[in-house]
């Protein structure tokens, strides 16, 4: 955010006063992860006055809209009213029982972000259009009964995608989707248990993944098709998120999208050949765990030789990084990155157009592309 003298601010926030919105100090405070008691300490301001800004009963003095929005890192002006985003798809966390309310709230409120910077972006630089492939499944069917309408939705994903329906996608799946008009973010600040999470907001397909120094290329590729599946099948979901139901077909869809029935199944060991589950994985882009799952969905192995593949991961020491997961480099987002740069707008000249904190705009662009230019 720009820096502003003192009084500038005052006059900002006196012509933000009689259209103060209390959802959006809800939005920024939920964006920074901070609650009304941070908010409080920090202002001086009652946490009762708060929560009644808050409600939308009361508004706030233009002085405190200044403390407020020195807080939180925006000019007053981000507290004005807005039109709410067109949500089709609400934010799908695998996790979510182990993802604490506050966390869903901010990762909820990074996609919005990242619908506005790209919105600001576009009008300057144009993006590819998504891509048109929407395979409704029912979030409620359970995966033995859906299996068949997930494999298929997998397949006309690929074909939307211009994917050949039985080549090897590897490791690009980030470029892919990309080139596919799916906005991808890496935020360092998403939580380890969150992994991904996906949504659609004002039309726009938003993926984001955990940036933690821990990530690795094969999960990755695994995280961005589960959260594709996501975005085919349960565009205009309502309910709640991360239902075994909806986990299970997000789970068979990325099986299946990287690794095609067809294609794959014949390849695929019938006992625990890790050395040949280690071939494939270079070949499909599918970790060693994905592709005995896949082994165990296409009946190529039985429950019992899946556990017992679990357990022998569990005693190697894979359960979280495996052999080859560290022999390609991680993706990195490129296209909003990519669009700043065209743009010539700074990650502080974005955040002024767009009212929100410049360090949240930074986590949503990625880094500045390196320059050739001293």
């Amino acid at each position: 955010m720009t820096q502003r003298p003192a009084a500038e601010l005052l006059e900002m926030a006196r012509s933000v006063s009689p259209v103060f919105s209390g959802s959006r100090l809800v939005a920024m405070r939920e964006l920074l992860g901070r609650t009304q008691g941070d908010v409080a300490a920090a202002t001086g301001i009652s946490p009762s006055a708060l929560s009644q800004a808050e409600r939308g009963d009361t508004t706030l003095s233009a002085a405190n809209i200044v403390r407020v929005a020195s807080f939180l890192e925006v000019p007053p002006a981000a507290f004005v009213e807005q039109p709410e985003p067109q949500v089709a798809l609400i934010p799908q966390f695998r996790h979510l029982r182990r993802t604490p309310k506050r966390e869903q709230r901010q990762a909820k409120q990074l996609v919005y972000a990242t619908a506005q910077v790209a919105q600001v972006l576009q009008q300057s630089v144009q993006f590819p259009e998504p891509f048109e492939c929407d395979e409704a499944v029912d979030p409620d069917l359970p995966i033995e009964e859906a299996k068949k309408k997930v494999e298929r939705a997998a397949a006309q994903a690929r074909e939307a995608l211009d994917v050949p329906p039985d080549d090897p996608i590897g490791d690009d799946v980030m470029g892919l989707l990309e080139a596919g008009g799916i906005t991808v973010v890496r935020d360092p600040d998403t939580g380890e248990d969150i992994d991904a999470y996906s949504a659609i907001v004002d039309d726009l397909p938003i993926i984001v993944l955990y940036g933690g120094d821990d990530c690795v290329w094969d999960r990755d590729n695994y995280n961005l098709a589960h959260e594709l599946g996501h975005l085919v099948m349960h565009r205009g979901t309502q309910r709640d998120p991360g239902t075994r139901t909806v986990e299970a077909q997000a789970h068979r869809f990325a099986g299946a999208f990287l690794g095609p029935k067809k294609a794959i199944r014949s390849q695929l060991p019938t006992d625990l050949d890790w050395g040949r589950y280690l071939q494939l994985k270079r070949t499909w882009g599918l970790s060693m765990a994905a592709l005995v799952r896949r082994a165990k969905d296409l009946n190529v192995i039985d429950d019992a030789t899946y556990t017992r593949a679990m357990k022998q991961r569990s005693s190697y020491g894979w359960r979280f990084k495996e052999p080859g997961s560290k022999d390609r480099a991680v993706p990195e987002p490129q296209y909003l990155k990519l669009a700043a740069s065209l743009s010539g707008m700074s990650a502080e000249q974005l955040a002024d157009r767009t009212y929100l904190p410049t360090r949240v705009v930074e986590r949503i662009i990625g880094k500045p592309l390196p320059s050739l230019v001293a």
